[in-house]
C-alpha cells in the first residue's frame, strides 16, 4: 500500500507534459503487448522482463541506457538478467508510423522519474536524446535518437558464436562511442 501511495503522490507531482507522455507510453505498452504490428515494449512481465514486437516475444538478458538533457548527460542505467527484476525500473514503448518513423514513450521510475517521449501528439519542450541498447540469447537491439522531429533510430544486431565476455565488450563499445561522441559535440557547440 504504501508503493502505492508513493506512486500516487509521484504521478500527481508530474507536470501535465510528463503525465500526458506517462499515459501515451502505457497505451503504446499495452498495444505492443497485444501483438498489434508496428508496435514494441520493453517491460516486466510474469517475473521476467521482455521485449514483445507484433507477435515476437523475448526474454532479455540485459539492458542499458543513456539519457541527456539540453546535451548533458542526467542518467545511465544497466541491468543485466542476473540483478532479477524486482528493481528493474524501465517501461519503454514505441510505434512505427507509415514513413518509417519511430515515436517512443520511456518511463525511468525512481524518486524522481525521467520521463520522455515523443509521439504524434506530444513533443516535449526539453530537448531529451536517448540510446536504449537491450539484447536477449540471439539478438541485440539498439535506438537511438530524440525527443524531437528526427525521432528514433533502431539498429538490430545478430548474437551468435560462442559469447562468453562478448557482450559486455559491446555493452562498454556502445557506452564509450555514444557518451563520447555526445561529450565531443557539447565541446563543439562551447
Amino acid at each position: 500500500m504504501m508503493t502505492q501511495k508513493s506512486n500516487e503522490e509521484i504521478y500527481k507531482s508530474l507536470s501535465e507534459e510528463e503525465r500526458n507522455v506517462t499515459v501515451t507510453s502505457v497505451e503504446l505498452t499495452d498495444k505492443a503487448f497485444k501483438g498489434k504490428t508496428d508496435y514494441s515494449a520493453i517491460a516486466r512481465l510474469n517475473g521476467k522482463v521482455v521485449f514483445r514486437e507484433g507477435e515476437y516475444f523475448s526474454t532479455l538478458e540485459g539492458l542499458q541506457l543513456f539519457v541527456f538533457k539540453n546535451g548533458k548527460q542526467i542518467t545511465a542505467y544497466n541491468w543485466k538478467i542476473e540483478d532479477g527484476t524486482k528493481n528493474f525500473r524501465i517501461l519503454y514503448s514505441t510505434k512505427t508510423d507509415k514513413s518509417g518513423k519511430i515515436f517512443f514513450g520511456l518511463i525511468l521510475r525512481g524518486d524522481v522519474p525521467i520521463i520522455v517521449g515523443h509521439t504524434e501528439d506530444i513533443e516535449q519542450e526539453t530537448h531529451y536524446e536517448l540510446l536504449v541498447h537491450a539484447w536477449d540469447t540471439e539478438t541485440g537491439y539498439i535506438w537511438v535518437g530524440d525527443n524531437q522531429d528526427g525521432g528514433l533510430t533502431r539498429i538490430d544486431y545478430l548474437i551468435s558464436g560462442n559469447t562468453t565476455g562478448k557482450q559486455n565488450f559491446i555493452e562498454n563499445l556502445i557506452a564509450q562511442s555514444y557518451v563520447q561522441k555526445t561529450s565531443k559535440e557539447e565541446e563543439k557547440h562551447e
